[in-house]
């Protein structure tokens, strides 16, 4: 009779019979505790994962990262680039030359550094707003760290400013030419400075 009654089942009675024990393992599963789970690739960092990210990062720029990372709107970090190109100090118009100029940048960038006591200071400038603010970035998250904390920097913290949508690959181009000038000088001036002391 049983059997009988498995004939007579309507097809969707049927597939809902069926799909039981898939049901059942899904619930088994979601039971298991998180240790059992197998890992889920995701694109979410979780916030110690971010801050392991950090941890190297000068102080300064760690703060300007963490204060991007709890922006959830690109638009609003848009802004915020922009918001850090109006905080740029003057520049002089001597230092506007080709060897403090950033290469491979789509707006003209230029960068320099000075070292006080140890640590490295900068100024720089652009003639795009947006490339400003990427420069303006840098000088506050650099400014007043040792030459071997930016030294240490490396180019790909820009993911964790989640800037993506915000910068196109040339622009995220020339904000990692801008880094890496900025420590190419970074080490000049050090050396420098270490040369005139043993004068």
């Amino acid at each position: 009779e049983q059997w009988g009654e498995a004939r007579a089942m309507s097809p969707v009675a049927a597939h809902h019979l069926s799909a039981r024990p898939a049901v059942a393992r899904r619930a088994t599963l979601s039971r298991r505790t998180a240790g059992d789970r197998a890992p889920v690739r995701t694109r979410v960092r979780s916030p110690a994962v971010a801050a392991a990210d950090t941890e190297n990062l000068p102080a300064n720029l760690k703060k300007i990262v963490s204060a991007f990372q709890m922006v959830p709107d690109a638009m609003q970090r848009y802004k915020q680039l922009l918001f850090f190109a109006a905080k740029l100090k003057g520049f002089d118009e001597a230092d506007r030359v080709d060897d403090n100029k950033v290469p491979g940048c789509v707006s003209q960038v230029w960068v320099v550094p000075r070292i006080e006591d140890g640590l490295v200071y900068f100024t720089a400038d652009s003639d795009s707003q947006l490339t400003k603010g990427l420069a303006a970035l840098l000088v506050e998250g650099l400014s007043g760290s040792t030459p071997k904390e930016i030294m240490a920097v490396e180019p790909n913290f820009v993911e964790l400013l989640g800037l993506g949508q915000s910068l196109t690959p040339s622009r995220t181009n020339g904000f990692m030419n801008m880094l890496r000038l900025m420590q190419k000088k970074t080490l000049e001036v050090y050396m420098a400075a270490e040369a005139a002391a043993k004068e």
